[in-house]
């Protein structure tokens, strides 16, 4: 038996060893008992969140220190965390200590490499400020009849959000088996090249997500139109695409990742519930009784989210034998929704589908985004709703997508 100062001895062993792996304890809870979307303060148009001012070089520094302790801790997955720590460890980012100085700079276009330079390295503080003299500049040249320049966001380079994996690869036979028996199917797409310059027009000025500072609103608007105009849409398509990149460019958005969602423009093979939306959508299915869900409309985004978070990457991994590192299972996100749907005849109905991610208001607080209402847009119909909203016009229509579509930067 043992005796009081044995007892002494092991109580204050296990307290010691209690306080030693708090730190970690903690650090394993966050990243093992996630709950909710943490939003990615390395994406940009999140900086003026509650809690997103913390200098971006110093938060990477200690991201790859916990992903650096979290290798050495969890054998199983230590390749991935390593992995994961040589990303972060070469994304560049600039201290925001080190302070711009732009009083010296008397060349304009000095001034819009600066700029662009400062977005590309998600540098926001010294990009607000850069934008600022830039937005008076501009300014006094009008006054004196000077021609307008580009803002910086122009130059900004596009490679930052090109992902370098392969979207397209094909998905196997036994995957796509696998997928008919939980009702989905393998669905390949191109993007439209008439619609390179309106994804150019967004990459390049989503870091500024209110179009305020070096362009006013009303510029801004008139700037979006006109990109719209010169891609020779219809008139019945155009009008929409407008009010949709504008929507991109003034509301922060997030997708399930917690990265800002940036439409892609890459050939893609996915897995896609196609069911038609001229028919009443299936009620039940392998899929949702392997994900828990009752039923598909009416659902409250927070319950699909649990749904997902909950049994997401165990369908992934054991009903589709697809790597849950690599894939994921979430609600269709809206741009694939437009693709997918151009050929399935979708967006003509009087509802709404539930699209992977979120709109981010400024209190930080999130709202789910839907759309596809014919009445609205149809296809280019894109809201956002509470997310415990459990309105029956509203249908859940799940897809199985490659992470690597929800990175909003690359480096």
């Amino acid at each position: 038996m043992i005796n009081e100062r044995g007892e002494r001895q092991l109580v204050e062993g296990l307290r010691r060893d209690a306080q030693e792996k708090e730190g970690l304890r903690e650090l394993a809870s966050s990243v093992y008992e996630p709950y909710g979307v943490g939003i990615d303060p390395f994406s940009p148009g999140f900086e003026s969140l509650p809690g997103m001012d913390q200098d971006p070089a110093a938060l990477r520094d200690v991201l790859v220190e916990n992903l650096k302790a979290l290798a050495g801790v969890d054998a199983t997955h230590a390749a991935f965390y390593d992995s994961r720590r040589g990303f972060f460890a070469g994304l560049t980012l600039l201290s925001k200590r080190a302070a711009a100085k732009v009083a010296g700079v008397t060349d304009i276009r000095e001034l819009e490499q600066l700029a662009a330079q400062a977005a590309q390295q998600g540098d926001m503080a010294r990009l607000q400020q850069y934008a600022q003299e830039l937005s008076a500049r501009q300014a006094k040249e009008a006054e004196t009849g000077a021609v307008k320049t580009e803002t910086p966001a122009s130059a900004v380079d596009r490679t930052m959000y090109q992902s370098p994996v392969d979207l397209s690869q094909p998905l196997s036979d036994d995957a796509a088996k696998r997928a008919r028996a939980l009702g989905l199917a393998v669905a390949r797409t191109e993007p439209i090249k008439q619609a390179a310059p309106l994804f150019d027009y967004v990459l390049a000025h989503i870091w500024q997500p209110d179009l305020s500072g070096a362009e006013t609103e009303h510029e801004g608007t008139m700037r979006t139109e006109a990109v719209v105009d010169q891609a020779g849409f219809p008139k019945e398509i155009s009008e929409p695409v407008k009010v949709l990149i504008g929507q991109f460019l003034r509301n922060p958005f997030a997708n399930s990742g917690g990265a800002r969602y940036v439409p892609t423009f890459n050939v893609e093979e996915v897995l896609l519930e196609d069911f038609p939306e001229d028919q009443d959508a299936p009620a039940k299915s392998e899929l949702l009784s392997a994900l828990g869900l009752s039923r598909r409309r009416g659902l409250a985004r927070l319950e699909i989210d649990d749904a997902l978070r909950v049994n997401g990457a165990t369908i992934v991994e054991k009903q589709l034998a697809l790597d849950p590192m690599e894939f994921r299972l979430v609600c269709i996100p809206h741009d694939m929704y437009m693709r997918f749907g151009r050929e399935r005849g979708w967006g003509q109905q009087q509802q709404w589908t539930h699209f992977d991610g979120y709109q981010v208001l400024k209190n930080g607080s999130l709202r789910a985004l839907v759309g596809g209402d014919v009445r609205h847009g149809g296809l280019s119909d894109l809201v956002s709703i509470a997310l415990t909203d459990q309105r029956e016009c509203v249908v859940a229509r799940f897809a199985v997508i490659r992470r690597a579509r929800q990175v909003a930067r690359w480096r």
